[in-house]
């Protein structure tokens, strides 16, 4: 553990954010500087090391150095010396190129300085507490021979290979300009901007605002140079022309600054489109396709402008398209494309593996594809690789070294939290990759934090600080212990800067003939003695949060516990109703029926429920414990009409899985997240579906916590919807506080 990697990793943290201001704080002042003392990277290691379980791990891996945690408490630990702290910042005023210096405050030393150096050659900043002098040759060395007098040697920080000072001028040279020329440059997808000291105050400001006000821009103080991302070249063009000349004049000779913006544009305008405009394009499409795809196999006109968009995006875009309508499809027909780009992954939940399986079979039956079961077989070297989140972690290190060029991540939204380990091993394995298509209806189940992850890893220029992220659109606000990141603010703003890769259309906009959906709520009257039931276990939960609350000793997680067993209470006691409704259902309708419940003991009951009837219900069901086959052939079985009814858990059957032989779902019990719920509803809202209208029906027990839960979720899908779909949301609870609220201010919210 040296100073230079102390400094990395304190520039990295300035720049990403923490929870602890004071630390935050002394991060951002020590970043600014060109290197650190041992004396300085001691002390701030002792802060540094708070962080070592995750946040600097990860930092440390995105700036491709080694972090050892041992290591660097074990550096913290060291004594530090008596001589005095001594560091120096290189900024720019008014009077032209400075030099901040940061010592111990000694009035002798600051009187001598000021009589030897008048202003301007020496000031004092107030606004930062220190003295400065300007970077000049013969003022840098008259300062130092006056500062070692005093103790503080200053020589090491400003003495160069030429002598004294970063640019060899003459004494009280105004202006450094004459030393480099203005430039811009592409490396990779950044800009590099140059650009001498400027005279004019005025402007000197005005071109500096313009460059600050680009997301992501960087300025690099060792090298002396800003950087922005590429994508937003053209914006910084528009801002300087006319403003400063040669800087919009160099940046708009990189003819990658206008390419990007015309497929840019051509992104944007099909992000939402319901077919191609360019009647040529999709011929040359279905031509190369009817070479591959097997005979009566064919895109709808909407999935050949998702094709499209893959295209431009050079195979990294999220298809964001609603469920139900065929994002598999267009990835597959990417794929095929782009033999070039094989080996594939295909990363997806362990319930739908089979199901991509079954589609590879389909639509690319001339390919070879395997399957992963278990973190411990070989992985066969197949076309396709498919395999589930959970094993990522144990075959990571198989797939690496297998060559994979492209990776398909389904259901992309189970990456939000980048620090779980299926996680870094899948973003591990998708950024050696070249092509990357993230597939999500639902990108956000819940909150836009949730979609930094994703949006990182297709776009690392645009979304690379989370700390910024967070800031910018989750409404943050410091609790004081610490960041609050679970709102959202600004939802116009990101859907329109994810606009360009991320393409979504709704069901209703690409799929008229599908049916609408309705979602309607049932109230469920409990008998006398579950009612008792209800009410007592409502005063047993309160008069222990009023103790705790009362103590000031809340456990970790009580409230959370509290809610949700209040609602497996109302699930249980709906089992015989839900029975009731299903035994109508088919009486009335003679159709299938889809069931979801929440918890084991639901569906248990719930089965045990059918069995007792006459005539019996025919059903299967999918949990969490059924294996990946058998739910491949419960589904199938299900589809061919041969049940009554299908039985699943939320969870574990909200995705991948088709399910229209029905066109209604009853829901026993709710989720936290909305997202998970719309999946749910949507096995029977696909491609396939042919009746004229699909429900969605809750249960609902009267005067319970459901009739709240009810209205809270439903307000919670229109900050996801904000952000996918465009429009405005600023909501800042999540669904347990505002429960808790409303348990506050109406116990009746718990039961009458």
């Amino acid at each position: 553990m040296d100073n230079q990697v102390i400094l990395q990793l304190v520039k990295a943290m300035a720049e990403h954010g923490c929870n602890h201001k004071l630390d935050y704080d002394a991060f951002v002042k020590l970043s600014h500087l060109p290197h650190l003392t041992t004396q300085q990277s001691i002390l701030i290691s002792k802060r540094l090391k708070r962080y070592s379980e995750k946040q600097l791990p990860a930092l440390a891996k995105e700036l491709g150095i080694k972090f050892d945690a041992e290591a660097l408490d074990h550096f913290s630990k060291q004594p530090v010396a008596d001589a005095p702290l001594i560091s120096i910042m290189r900024y720019e005023d008014k009077y032209g190129p400075r030099i901040a210096l940061h010592m111990p405050y000694n009035r002798e030393a600051q009187d001598e300085l000021k009589q030897q150096l008048p202003f301007p050659r020496s000031k004092f900043e107030s606004n930062i507490k220190v003295w400065s002098i300007i970077d000049d040759e013969e003022v840098i060395r008259l300062a130092v021979n006056i500062l070692k007098k005093h103790g503080y040697d200053f020589s090491t920080w400003l003495l160069t290979e030429e002598g004294y000072g970063s640019q060899k001028l003459p004494s009280h040279t105004k202006s450094p300009s004459s030393t480099f020329n203005v430039s811009a440059e592409l490396k990779k997808d950044k800009l590099i901007l140059r650009w001498p000291f400027i005279p004019d105050p005025s402007l000197r400001d005005e071109v500096r605002l313009a460059v600050k006000s680009i997301p992501n821009r960087k300025f690099n103080y060792d090298e002396k140079f800003w950087t922005i991302p590429l994508s937003h070249g053209h914006t910084l063009y528009k801002e300087l022309d006319g403003l400063y000349q040669p800087l919009a004049d160099a940046i708009a000779c990189i003819p990658e600054v206008e390419e990007y913006l015309e497929d840019a544009l051509k992104r944007v305008s099909l992000s939402q489109a319901v077919e191609l405009d360019d009647t040529a394009l999709v011929q040359s499409y279905k031509e190369k396709l009817q070479q591959i795809l097997p005979e009566g196999k064919e895109l709808y006109p909407f999935q050949y402008a998702g094709l499209a968009f893959a295209e431009l995006s050079e195979g990294r875009c999220l298809l964001g398209d609603d469920m139900g309508i065929g994002k598999t499809i267009q990835a597959l027909a990417y794929a095929a494309l782009h033999p070039e780009k094989w080996p594939v992954a295909v990363v997806c939940p362990a319930n739908v593996k089979y199901n991509w399986a079954k589609e590879i079979e389909e639509w690319l039956p001339h390919v070879t594809y395997s399957v992963v079961n278990t973190g411990k077989e070989d992985i066969q070297p197949t076309d396709f690789i498919i395999i589930n989140y959970d094993l990522m972690r144990k075959q990571v290190d198989n797939l690496s070294v297998m060559d994979i060029k492209t990776c398909i991540i389904d259901e992309s939204h189970y990456l939000k939290d980048a620090n779980t380990q299926r996680a870094e091993a899948t973003l591990y394995l998708a950024n050696k990759c070249e092509a990357v298509l993230c597939l999500s209806g639902t990108a956000i189940t819940n909150r836009p934090i949730e979609f930094f992850t994703t949006l990182n890893l297709l776009r690392p220029t645009h979304f690379s600080s989370w700390f910024q992220f967070a800031q910018r659109y989750t409404n943050a606000f410091h609790n004081g212990y610490g960041w609050n990141f679970t709102g959202a603010s600004n939802t116009k703003e990101l859907n329109e800067r994810t606009r360009d890769f991320c393409i979504r259309r709704l069901k209703s906009e690409v799929l008229t003939e599908l049916p609408p959906k309705i979602r309607s709520f049932v109230p469920v009257i409990m008998k006398p003695d579950e009612r008792k039931e209800y009410k007592q276990s409502r005063l047993d939960w309160m008069r222990k949060y009023e103790s705790y609350q009362t103590s000031g000793g809340m456990p970790k997680g009580f409230v959370l516990n509290m809610l949700t067993d209040l609602r497996h209470t109302c699930g249980k006691m709906k089992v015989s109703s839900a029975v009731d409704w299903m035994r109508e259902h088919r009486y009335q309708t003679g159709k299938p029926l889809v069931v979801y419940t929440h918890h084991k003991d639901v569906m248990d009951e719930l089965c045990a429920h059918m069995d007792e009837e006459e005539p019996k219900f025919t059903y299967r069901r999918i949990a969490g414990d059924t294996p990946s086959n058998k739910r491949a052939e419960n589904v199938e079985t299900f589809q061919r009409g041969e049940l009554d009814v299908i039985v699943c858990s939320t969870v574990a059957a909200k995705e991948g899985i088709t399910l229209t032989a029905a066109d209604t779902v009853l829901f026993l019990e709710r989720e936290w997240v909305p997202g998970w719920e719309e999946q749910a509803e949507d096995r029977v809202l696909r491609i396939g579906q042919d009746s004229d209208k699909v429900h969605a029906v809750y249960l609902s027990c009267a005067g319970t916590i459901d009739e709240h839960f009810d209205r809270i979720i439903e307000e919670k899908r229109a900050v996801v919807q904000a952000v996918l779909d465009g429009g405005e949301a600023e909501e800042r609870a999540g669904i347990v506080s505002a429960l808790l609220k409303k348990i506050q201010d109406n116990e009746g919210v718990l039961g009458v």
